[in-house]
């Protein structure tokens, strides 16, 4: 995960944290009903008029970017392309106005939750965090979700996410790219991220969604760490599995998927027709009669599974 400084009078965490809070709904909540059976999370862009080959790899926002020394032909890729496309680069002088975007602005959290159900989040949140739900009180319950989970998932995997040093997998890839000279496209600003986690469902829709994960942590924590297996074995199916053992307890976000990639969609066709593109972006955004494996192979690219 990354460092994010959530606003300074509540909870301070070191800056990486916010790569994993913009798009960890990505990595955690949302997986897309309509997954394909497809190879993983690697694959070349060609035809369809491309002059020349474009790269789709899959990220897992969270996984810093030592991750990636043996996966010589996703460097072999990286280095080829012309520019690099990734879902956003956070710029620290918008941080604090982003971080907003997380903010309640005229409901308390207690409100929105009710008295027998606040005394649970707060009894939860002092035993994963060490901090009350008084200081959570003016944020979003999305914020309050998402936090919760990454906090989990870091202490259930520990030993794994220690063992790679680095950026975070995204931030690596436009710091190097940059360094590198190439062309650096985001598909989103920081703050089209951020509305889009949490102002797309209302303050009430969100409490419910973090009534339900509290209510099925367990679950919830056991799916999160399947998940991150399934990217470290490169299988997009087994995502897909574990999205239909939570459907039902997680509640359906899959507009964070849907919507953003046909927004991408009336951008990279150009991009990767004017040069060759390293694209990045969330791995679960690949997957699906939505996904952008699908969608770019419905406009007649050709999209072909590379191993790692």
């Amino acid at each position: 995960m990354k460092q994010f400084l959530l606003q300074p009078t509540y909870i301070k965490f070191k800056q990486p944290f916010l790569a994993a809070l913009l798009i960890a709904c990505c990595t955690f909540f949302i997986i897309p009903k309509s997954m394909a059976q497809q190879a993983g999370v690697f694959y070349t862009v060609t035809g369809n008029g491309l002059k020349d080959t474009s790269y789709l790899f899959g990220t897992y926002h969270l996984i810093k970017s030592s991750y990636l020394e043996n996966k010589t032909a996703v460097q072999h890729a990286f280095n080829k392309a012309k520019g690099i496309v990734v879902e956003t680069i956070i710029d620290s002088s918008q941080l604090m106005a982003a971080n907003a975007k997380g903010l309640l602005q005229k409901k308390e959290l207690k409100g929105l939750l009710g008295n027998h159900f606040a005394d649970t989040l707060d009894a939860e949140l002092k035993g994963s965090i060490g901090a009350g739900l008084d200081q959570f009180n003016s944020l979003k319950p999305m914020t309050v979700m998402i936090t919760l989970s990454l906090v989990q998932l870091m202490k259930d995997n520990a030993a794994v996410m220690n063992g790679y040093s680095g950026s975070a997998l995204d931030v690596s890839f436009a710091e190097n790219g940059k360094a590198a000279g190439k062309i650096i496209t985001p598909l989103e600003t920081i703050f089209e991220q951020m509305d889009f986690l949490f102002n797309s469902l209302s303050d009430e829709q969100q409490a419910e969604y973090l009534k339900l994960f509290i209510r099925n942590k367990s679950e919830n924590t056991k799916m999160g760490n399947e998940l991150l297996q399934a990217y470290l074995d490169n299988d997009l199916a087994a995502m897909h599995r574990v999205y239909e053992k939570g459907i039902n307890i997680s509640g359906d976000m899959e507009f964070l998927v849907t919507g953003r990639n046909n927004n991408w969609m009336k951008v990279l066709p150009g991009l990767m027709k004017n040069q060759s593109q390293f694209i990045a972006v969330g791995a679960l955004h690949l997957c699906g009669k939505t996904g952008l494996v699908d969608q770019l192979q419905q406009m007649g690219f050709k999209v072909t599974a590379i191993n790692l």
